[in-house]
């Protein structure tokens, strides 16, 4: 017989504990993950549009920020570790960029002809202004968004 204990077991009767319960568990939470990335996403656009509104430039390097913003809100609030968060972090941070960069269109346009952004919004719609403030560098900080939302959204354990 052998003078260790070989009992594995977490709180076994002779009352040694093994490292094995010594981490608190992580549970993640697809729907918080969810409506993080949702609010993020929001908050983002909203925040680029307002920077583009008041500056008068489209700074494309916000698309970086709304990246970021949404995917450390799905991995603080998901705490998810799957390509599933991964995924809702790309989709949403694509979306903030998509959303904040037509609003500050919107505002431009508003402000340019001394009308609501309301009656902009009845001339010209979403994916009209889209197509028409299209630039090809839009690309490219569209994809910079999509991966740092990517990226950032997994939780690591």
């Amino acid at each position: 017989m052998s003078d260790f204990n070989t009992n594995l077991e977490p709180n076994s009767q002779d009352g040694f504990i093994t490292g094995l319960d010594m981490a608190p568990e992580i549970r993640s939470n697809i729907f918080l993950g969810f409506i993080g990335g949702l609010a993020s996403s929001i908050i983002g656009a909203g925040l680029w549009a307002g920077i583009t509104i008041l500056t008068g430039y489209q700074i494309g390097f916000m698309a970086i920020g709304v990246g970021f913003l949404v995917g450390m809100c799905i991995r603080i609030l998901g705490k998810g570790s799957t390509f599933t968060y991964a995924i809702m972090g790309a989709v949403f941070a694509l979306l903030g960029c998509m959303v904040g960069n037509v609003l500050s269109m919107y505002g431009i346009f508003a402000k340019e002809f001394q009308i609501t952004i309301g009656d902009a919004y009845k001339l010209i719609g979403p994916i009209d202004m889209l197509k028409e403030s299209f630039q090809p560098m839009d690309l490219l900080f569209y994809a910079l968004a999509v991966y740092e939302g990517f990226r950032f959204s997994i939780f690591v354990r």
